[in-house]
């Protein structure tokens, strides 16, 4: 049977009784799933409506008001007529009024307001419209047809009306779940696939997310790692302060970076960095935080290249007082062994007896003297030449001030220049790379050279600050830094100096190592008026740990007792740890 003689001018038009109508609105209610997809949701809807009233035309266009997309027509017991999915739906204002549609849905250009019905149908004229509306949201028309002379508008439009509110709010769970699905697969991509190190730690400690970039980093498999303790991936006692930041994130406070140090499944340690953040639940509706990380190793190795590049370039300044070092002992060297060979030749000649006074054993001390002082030289200034080494050791700073000026002191000569220094008696030694701590001197003492231009003084000072700190300071008669450029001076690259005089790398290594040693510099005006180069290092009793960028060279087994170079799946079990779990 054909659609038209369903809709026949003699089909009776029977109403649904009031249990029937029920029946029907149950059934669609157990029936319709977030999971049914909107072609299927459309049919069963539109198969209880042609069952429950028999001999109408029905259609639904859903429409996305966003968009200029045409509608989605789904159609029973009738023929659309063409291009009725392009066209703007019209709705009479009582519709709109009732339904609360949004102003801005009504000035849209999908939507036209007007009293008579807009038949989506062939042949059929007499009809109405339901609009499709939840929450303010029109999601499309339901669209009821009858045949000429059958029309029983009256009587079906309150009965319909439930199950079009029904189809309504049906429509706006199915695309809210369609939406909410493929943002989450798009974040999912996102976190999956970002060229950063995302890792998720629930309250307990236990690793949730887990992204191909760490697995790549570490050489684990996802599923290795997902659910297990993440004190099975840290390298020593760096989980107290990964705990406190942790516990900040879950309370809402801002946290600032923090580096750590993780084991890889091959036990190689690698050094990241991490910003923190907490979201709100994970899937089990327990908190969870989000760090998002950067392998440092690399970045590790530039800055150590850097350094020692411009440690290298500092000795191209020395240059000249290198050979003013070397040349004084030689010339000894070459005088008094000149001399000695002569008169040894003269008594050779002469086959006479070779008489040895107080003045030639005086000599032949000088000149080996003056050989152990080019030995000392040489091997002191290979060694600060040479790449530091990566572990710091108690470093007497007064040796490290006079080995400083010594490798200077040829810049002090025939220049105005007068150098005062106060080095406390008792200064407690300082836990540092003594190469890197003899750079940061050396490159201060040469920008005060360079400040004071020819005539001047300096001033270097060391002296304990309290039982923790040691104070070493470098202040100039020079013009000192301008105000506007203090907040600048340790950027890379920056430099007030004339061409050739530097990198404008020296003072921004100067801030890396003092700060890699947890120490602090300043800059501020000395009291002849030019600048203050103000440096604070711990002690060493108060600088245990080790430098932070310095890990990666170690020991790969110290401190990793008890680690089987595996991720366990065991929660925390002392009551500390089960507060906030990392």
């Amino acid at each position: 049977m054909s659609w038209r003689d369903l809709l026949s001018p003699s089909a009776a038009l029977l109403p649904p009784s009031p249990d029937e109508l029920l029946e029907g609105v149950f059934t669609l209610g157990r029936e319709v799933h977030l999971e049914m997809d909107e072609a299927t949701l459309l049919r069963r809807f539109l198969d209880t409506l042609t069952a429950l009233f028999p001999a109408r035309a029905f259609s639904i266009r859903v429409v996305d008001m966003r968009s200029r997309q045409d509608a989605f027509c789904v159609v029973r017991a009738g023929e659309l007529r063409p291009g009725v999915a392009s066209a703007p739906i019209t709705l009479k204002s009582s519709s709109v009024e009732k339904t609360q549609l949004r102003q801005d849905l009504i000035d849209c250009d999908r939507l036209r307001l007007g009293e008579i019905w807009d038949s989506p149908f062939v042949g059929l004229d007499e009809g109405f419209a339901v609009p499709l509306v939840a929450s303010g949201d029109c999601y499309g028309v339901l669209d009821v047809g009858y045949a000429a002379g059958q029309a029983a508008i009256e009587s079906d439009e309150p009965l319909i009306l439930p199950i079009a509110n029904q189809l309504s709010v049906a429509l706006r769970n199915e695309r809210l779940h369609r939406e909410s699905t493929m943002l989450r697969e798009h974040l999912e991509q996102l976190v999956e696939y970002a060229n950063a190190l995302i890792l998720g730690v629930d309250r307990r400690g236990r690793v949730t997310v887990f992204n191909r970039a760490l697995c790549r980093l570490l050489g684990y498999r996802r599923d290795e790692v997902i659910g297990c303790d993440l004190r099975s991936l840290l390298y020593g006692d760096e989980l107290p302060a990964l705990r406190r930041m942790f516990f900040r994130a879950l309370s809402g406070h801002a946290t600032d970076s923090v580096e750590v140090t993780l084991i890889a499944k091959d036990r190689r340690r690698t050094r990241t960095v991490w910003s923190i953040a907490a979201a709100s639940v994970d899937d089990d509706g327990r908190d969870v935080v989000v760090a998002v990380g950067q392998d440092q190793t690399r970045i590790l190795e530039l800055q150590r290249q850097v350094v020692q590049a411009e440690k290298l370039a500092t000795l191209g300044q020395l240059a000249a007082g290198v050979v003013h070092e070397l040349n004084n002992p030689l010339t000894s060297i070459t005088v008094y062994a000149e001399y000695l060979r002569a008169k040894l030749a003269r008594h050779l000649e002469r086959a006479e007896p070779l008489a040895v006074d107080r003045g030639d054993v005086e000599k032949l001390a000088r000149v080996g003297a003056s050989a152990a002082r080019i030995a000392q030289f040489s091997q002191e200034l290979v060694q600060y030449a040479k790449p530091a080494r990566s572990a710091p050791e108690p470093v007497s700073v007064r040796d490290v001030v006079a080995q400083s000026l010594s490798f200077c002191k040829h810049l002090f000569e025939g220049e105005r220049i007068a150098v005062a220094q106060a080095v406390a008696r008792e200064l407690p030694p300082v836990m540092a790379v003594r190469g890197q701590l003899e750079q940061v001197l050396i490159n201060l003492i040469i920008n005060a050279v360079h400040a004071i231009d020819g005539a001047g003084t300096i001033d270097i000072r060391a002296e304990p600050e309290g039982r923790e700190r040691v104070l070493l300071s470098v202040g100039d008669s020079g013009p000192g830094v301008a105000r506007a450029d203090r907040e600048r001076v340790f950027e890379p690259f920056f430099s007030t100096k004339t061409e050739g005089r530097g990198t404008g790398l020296g003072l921004s290594i100067v801030q890396g190592i003092v700060e890699r040693h947890q120490g602090t510099i300043e800059i501020g005006t000395s009291a002849a008026g030019g600048a203050l180069f103000v440096v604070r290092l711990p002690c060493h009793q108060s600088s245990l740990a080790p430098l932070r960028d310095e890990a990666a060279g170690a020991d790969p087994d110290a401190g990793a007792e008890g680690r089987t170079g595996e991720p366990t799946r065991a929660g925390y079990r002392d009551a500390a740890d089960a507060d906030v779990g990392v």
